[in-house]
């Protein structure tokens, strides 16, 4: 019934839409051609067999964000966790993590950041200078393999131009923020150019640390600094190479014991990252017959990610301690393709692409925590090494059957080995096959209103219960031990998503809008499991849950009303249900199935709307208004946040080399929560099990200013 309710309400949208608007005749203007370059051949967006959504160097300054997390919310169905001073980890249409402690994680949600791949370790995801982010809902199986078994957050900056250009960026807001950058761009010799971004952000924060009585605990120290060469080394090749360094050396005091903003912390935490990358691209045009592209990265990030026990300090009945976790993570991959061109064609008329891809990682962990109260000092120590391999064969064959009718099939080989090591003598070394693919047939109704239908299929590999196998005991229960020790290698996950769709232009082209609906079957999914060994004794691990499934609902839209007036807009509807999971009730202890529960991180709805009035040649006035549904925090227990929804507003000057701005987020002061546990932490209160939210951004004010020279 909820698909046959899907498709009924799919089908009304696409009818309603395309009978009131195909025929009709305004004098707007044409909205801007978009581009996506998240795929092998760079398209547009109106030709694009998928749910995408793309968000503009525009869009972006008109929200003024600094991170990624600020403006995911402008995509349909795309949710992120905190948990740390950031939002780090992803969720498309409820698939992706939200965490990570111990053990080694790989994503479900990949992140690649000019070509180079930061899945999970998001605090690089700052936004300046940024030219566009591509959001691609759904598996990428064929294209990016394991790491986008839900879909992908594609970020690219800009590129270097032909013609020398620069420009200074400052601005100053409340709770002590302030942002100063710098960009050059232009040519250096015949055929050589260059860019070079620098930015540093800082801000105390929106706690008050009442204890330290200190209100910087959860504060901002961000700096990024991005350079990029091209360089046509002759009329057939093209070099591009990016370096990237990023220094993240954030405060995280996000949790209080009263569920305010304001902690009680004696030893607030830390949410830091330092990473180097450099990705280098190489494109040779073989005469008409085919495009060699040859793409490499490296990147090494040093990770460090603590937090206070218990949010409090010694004299209110706590304790003092905390929790620490070093990461050293170095990651190198090499990408090699052919792309046909026209005398290339299969019989003269089907485009095809030919690729293999090598990736390996290598992640070394030093844990490290201490409990210090008035029974004694309690210090332990706990390291791990993981290192993993892929190596995949590709293929896509793109086939015209008629003037208006495309097929296209994909698939991607890939075969993965890992290998675990810690302190605690626990080793694996699992290793599997996986593949994906992707089926889509496109028909053109008209120039400007295409319709589609995909299956695709996705794969994530799989992982290691490290923590959960080095902390059993096999002389004090040897039961217990024997039963982790089978599961200390969990399999790997894989989804197939069933997905029609249109994509269309209308009102003289002053009108775009696409419309998507899906079903997610979800394989082998990976979830948090407990199992109870009499009479109490519960230990958690990742398991492999059988019938998983997300079904639902996108509308993408952006319609250019009038000379001065746009309008863009998003809506995303999701139900989805968890399968056979068996978990420990939060209160009870007792065993409790969540099998037919909403999936974590799963709002039942998103939306978003931006109006935009030009006042004239030289002002503007932008109002933005976005929500959420509630959703549940994890699969493992049933907190849940609270709907919201947040208004924001920005008005400027824009003038021939003077840019000026004056923004509000969260203009109405919501609290919204980004992050819950249910635990047991208050000392006052006999350490009784409750729920523990961090709280989203408070309203914010500010001015930024742009010169360009």
């Amino acid at each position: 019934m909820k698909t046959q309710t899907i498709l009924c309400v799919f089908y009304t949208a696409v009818l309603s839409v395309y009978t009131q608007t195909s025929v009709a005749e305004t004098d707007t203007e044409i909205i801007p051609e978009i581009v996506v370059t998240a795929d092998f051949r760079e398209q547009e967006l109106r030709l694009v067999a998928g749910s995408v959504s793309v968000l503009s160097e525009e869009t972006i300054g008109k929200r003024n964000g600094q991170h990624i997390e600020q403006i995911l919310n402008m995509a349909p169905n795309v949710n992120y966790a905190a948990g740390a001073s950031r939002g780090r980890f992803f969720q498309i249409r409820g698939v992706g993590e939200r965490s990570q402690f111990k053990d080694p994680l790989d994503t479900s949600v990949g992140l690649i950041v000019d070509g180079v791949d930061f899945s999970g370790i998001g605090l690089v995801g700052t936004l300046y200078d940024v030219r566009q982010i591509e959001v691609l809902r759904g598996p990428q199986g064929t294209t990016f393999g394991s790491n986008a078994l839900g879909g992908l957050v594609f970020v690219e900056s800009n590129g270097p131009t032909e013609e020398f250009e620069s420009s200074i960026t400052t601005g100053i807001g409340d709770y002590g923020m302030w942002q100063a950058g710098a960009v050059l761009s232009g040519p250096l010799a015949d055929g050589l150019q260059a860019r070079l971004a620098v930015h540093q952000y800082r801000g105390d924060g929106y706690i008050e640390n009442d204890f330290l009585g200190r209100d910087d605990t959860n504060g901002y120290d961000e700096l990024t600094i991005r350079g990029k060469l091209r360089w046509e080394s002759s009329p057939n090749t093209t070099v591009n190479l990016t370096g990237l360094y990023v220094d993240a050396d954030n405060g995280y005091d996000g949790f209080s014991l009263e569920n305010t903003r304001h902690t009680g912390s004696d030893e607030p935490g830390h949410d830091r990252q330092e990473s180097n990358a450099v990705s280098l691209n190489i494109v040779h045009e073989w005469a008409d017959d085919f495009q060699i592209q040859a793409n490499a990265s490296w990147e090494h990030s040093d990770l460090e990610y603590g937090f206070d026990w218990d949010w409090s300090y010694v004299a209110l009945g706590g304790v003092r301690g905390g929790e620490n976790n070093a990461r050293d993570r170095d990651s190198v991959d090499i990408d090699i393709r052919l792309i046909s061109k026209e005398s290339a064609r299969i019989a003269g008329i089907a485009d095809w692409v030919v690729g293999a891809y090598r990736y390996t990682r290598d992640v070394a962990l030093d844990h490290s925590d201490r409990w210090e109260d008035d029974w004694g000092f309690f210090p332990s120590t706990f390291s791990s090494n993981f290192e993993t391999v892929r190596t995949a064969v590709y293929g896509q064959l793109d086939w015209p059957l008629s003037d208006r009718v495309f097929l296209s099939i994909g698939g991607r080989l890939e075969s993965y080995d890992h290998s675990y090591r810690d302190t605690a003598a626990v080793s694996a070394d699992p290793d599997d096959d996986q593949w994906g693919g992707r089926a889509s047939l496109e028909y053109l109704v008209s120039d400007d209103l295409m319709l589609y239908g995909s299956i695709t299929r996705g794969y994530k590999t799989g992982g290691i219960n490290g923590e959960a196998v080095a902390g059993a005991d096999p002389v004090a229960d040897p039961v217990i031990a024997d039963f982790l020790l089978q599961r200390l290698a969990f399999d790997a996950e894989t989804l197939v998503n069933y997905e029609i769709g249109m994509r269309g232009s209308f009102l003289n082209q002053s009108l775009d809008l696409s419309v998507s609906a899906f079903l997610m079957e979800r394989d082998d999914m990976q979830a948090k499991a407990w199992i109870l060994f009499e009479p109490a004794d519960w230990k958690s691990y990742m398991d492999n849950v059988d019938e998983g499934e997300n079904l639902g609902l996108e509308f993408d839209l952006a319609w250019r009303a009038s000379e001065r007036l746009g309008l863009a807009a998003g809506l995303g509807l999701l139900d989805t249900e968890l399968g056979e999971l068996t978990v420990q009730h939060s209160d009870t202890g007792l065993p409790q199935s969540q099998q037919g529960r909403d999936q974590a991180h799963a709002p039942g709805y998103q939306y978003y709307l931006s109006v935009n009035y030009d006042i004239n040649s030289r002002n503007f006035i932008n109002a933005q208004l976005e929500g959420k549904d509630e959703y549940f925090f994890s699969n493992s227990y049933n907190i849940q946040s609270d709907s919201h929804r947040l208004v924001h507003l920005t008005t400027g000057y824009t003038g021939d080399q003077f840019e000026v701005s004056i923004w509000g987020r969260n203009l109405l002061d919501e609290d919204y929560q980004v992050r819950g546990f249910y635990f047991g932490n208050n000392p006052l209160k006999g350490w009784v099990k409750e729920s523990y939210y961090q709280i989203g951004e408070p309203r914010t004010l500010g001015v930024t200013v742009r010169y360009s020279l």
